[in-house]
């Protein structure tokens, strides 16, 4: 955990006006944040208390933002894994991005129910680093690695290589 830039603001010690003005900075911050890109609601929580904005008006801010539809882990969680996806990464690594950007379980897991992996990066992987030759074992164990590395599924390496063989066997025919 980083620490807070200046000592917290305790709201209980200022006049009406003062509360409603940390208020508005909180929200103003917190969408200024939204702005610059997508975040979970745990990771903007994280950078407002950074910031040393009270709690209070941060819970104030989140509530508003989500009730507003600008802060929504659903969504935000479908939009990471479609974006990983598409970058060639598999379930496994998508997950983990998700629990580091602070999505919670179950929201990573719903978003993850359309998961489909990318047939074609794992094909192009398979590619360069195989050279449409299966006969070393070797390589091919090296690239088994590296789309473990990628976070894909045993079952969907498995089905890559036989694809990946199949259309060898295919070419020759």
């Amino acid at each position: 955990m980083r620490q807070r830039e200046q000592p917290p603001v305790d709201l209980r010690e200022l006049t009406r006006e003062q509360v409603e003005e940390w208020y508005q900075k909180t929200l103003d911050a917190a969408a200024r944040q939204l702005s610059y890109r997508a975040l979970s609601e745990s990771a903007l929580r994280q950078k407002l208390l950074d910031k040393a904005y009270p709690e209070q008006a941060v819970d104030y801010a989140l509530a508003y933002l989500s009730e507003h539809g600008f802060l929504n882990d659903q969504q935000y969680a479908q939009s990471t894994m479609r974006s990983y996806t598409r970058r060639g990464y598999g379930t496994l690594r998508i997950r983990q991005e998700l629990r580091r950007r602070g999505v919670a379980a179950e929201q990573a897991d719903e978003a993850l129910d359309e998961y489909e992996p990318n047939w074609e990066a794992m094909r192009a992987l398979l590619d360069r680093r195989l050279h449409g030759d299966l006969s070393d074992r070797r390589e091919v164990q090296k690239a088994v690695a590296a789309l473990q590395r990628r976070g894909f599924l045993w079952e969907d390496i498995r089905r890559a290589l036989n694809e990946y063989g199949a259309s060898i066997e295919a070419d020759f025919d």
